[in-house]
């Protein structure tokens, strides 16, 4: 299971550009007005005070997410 950094409870989102892993609650608005019919109303918090904008679109969910397991032989 993978952990919100600000929370410590299950995540939703990996970022692919940072690897920040937030939950809904933690990840910042886009829009906070009407629907206005967007496909994500949410970004990554870390990339956005970096003034780039990463949706959760465009995230990794992290409850279907696999990590990389490396076996090494001798």
């Amino acid at each position: 299971m993978e952990k919100c950094e600000k929370c410590g409870g299950q995540a939703d989102f990996i970022c692919p550009d940072c690897g920040k892993k937030y939950c809904k609650p933690h990840m910042a608005p886009r829009y906070t007005g009407p629907d206005r019919g967007f496909k994500s109303r949410l970004m990554c918090p870390n990339c956005w005070k970096k003034k780039e904008v990463k949706l959760t679109q465009d995230m990794v969910d992290a409850k279907t997410h696999k990590p990389k397991t490396y076996v090494y032989g001798k």
